[in-house]
């Protein structure tokens, strides 16, 4: 009578108890992650080994029954496994084709960071805000979705937002007000925690109100002659940054410490702004409470009702009342830059400072 034996399904699961290095993870995937390209190489020579077991394997099957339609399984069987090594070698190539890819993509994002003479020390425009342009960059625009804003060719000149640099780990922000493209003062701040993207920092709305520097700004230029300082939001006050920060549905994206009282946002506004909006998710309540930069108030609340915005991009209200623009103020961000060019400086998308 002839032995029975498992279909070839079965002869497969077989195989792998023949085989205790080779894991069924391996043959079914043989890494869950693609760029482990030596454990790809050993399971290919795995294979190889595979194969050869396979091969007595079908020498005794044929030996112990006589079933044409078993045999002929086996048969195909062990076609298909000796065609695995070219289809894996296939796979192969194709992975490192993808890690050079990758390799080159990296290369790519450290090249901006460094140019042929291998100068590190690299600032990168992260956003800019013109209040005046039509476009508003208030508290819920771009900060915390990183998606790209405006035009290269007009970076300097009109709301711009880099989706790759505002994704990159960085350790340094300059606040940077200028006035077409000339810096005529800037801010540069360290932040607290190192090695997180700009995009992490302003996702970071729940609970929010983090204050990301110690020991306030480590370089302060003004130029001398830079007008309207009195109630700036950045260079009329000292503090640390306080990002993300809001209360009773008023929110700032940038903000320093200097500059508010017990958490008054009525009294106190900032860079990205925003005055009835849930501020935790980030989604609004009413899009006519959004302004994109707004003076420091000299006066109390109950006073001074009617918050100065600077230019025009603001919700269409009466709450608010139009004042001059003081220039647009630009966000440049480096992971080792610590100092920036001084007033006077025309400024570009890219700065080193080597």
């Amino acid at each position: 009578m002839a032995t029975s034996l498992p279909p070839p399904l079965s002869l497969l699961l077989l195989l792998l108890a023949l085989s205790p290095d080779l894991s069924y993870s391996h043959v079914i995937f043989p890494n869950s992650s693609i760029v482990l390209v030596d454990e790809m190489t050993e399971f290919h020579e795995e294979l190889f080994s595979l194969i050869e077991k396979f091969l007595d394997i079908e020498a005794g099957v044929v030996g112990l029954t006589d079933d044409t339609d078993l045999n002929g399984g086996v048969k195909e069987f062990r076609r298909k496994l000796s065609e695995l090594p070219e289809e894996l070698f296939k796979l192969e190539l194709a992975v490192n084709a993808l890690n050079e890819e990758l390799e080159q993509e990296k290369e790519g994002i450290q090249s901006n960071r460094r140019n042929v003479s291998g100068c590190e020390l690299i600032w990168h425009l992260g956003m800019n805000l013109n209040p005046a342009d039509g476009h508003y960059m208030d508290y819920l625009t771009g900060w915390h979705s990183g998606g790209s804003i405006g035009k290269e060719d007009k970076a300097l000149a009109m709301d711009f937002l880099d989706r790759q640099v505002w994704k990159e780990p960085v350790d340094y922000l300059a606040i940077v007000r200028h006035q077409h493209g000339v810096v005529d003062a800037v801010k540069v701040f360290q932040f607290k925690h190192w090695g997180l993207s700009t995009l992490e920092r302003f996702k970071d709305m729940n609970p929010g109100n983090v204050i990301a520097s110690e020991g306030g700004p480590i370089q302060v230029s003004v130029d001398k002659n830079a007008p309207n300082l009195e109630d700036d939001p950045i260079f009329s006050v000292d503090g640390d940054l306080a990002l993300n920060w809001w209360g009773n549905y008023r929110a700032s994206r940038i903000m320093l410490t200097g500059g508010f009282t017990k958490g008054d946002l009525l009294t106190y506004h900032g860079l990205g702004n925003h005055m009835n909006c849930n501020c935790q998710s980030g989604s609004a309540r009413d899009n006519n409470y959004r302004y994109e930069i707004s003076n420091i108030q000299k006066c109390p609340y109950s006073s001074c009702s009617k918050p100065v915005i600077q230019g025009t991009d603001f919700g269409h209200t009466s709450y608010f009342q139009t004042g001059p623009v003081y220039g647009n103020y630009a966000l440049y961000v480096s992971l080792r830059a610590d100092t920036f060019p001084e007033p006077g400086t025309e400024l570009t998308p890219t700065i080193e400072v080597c």
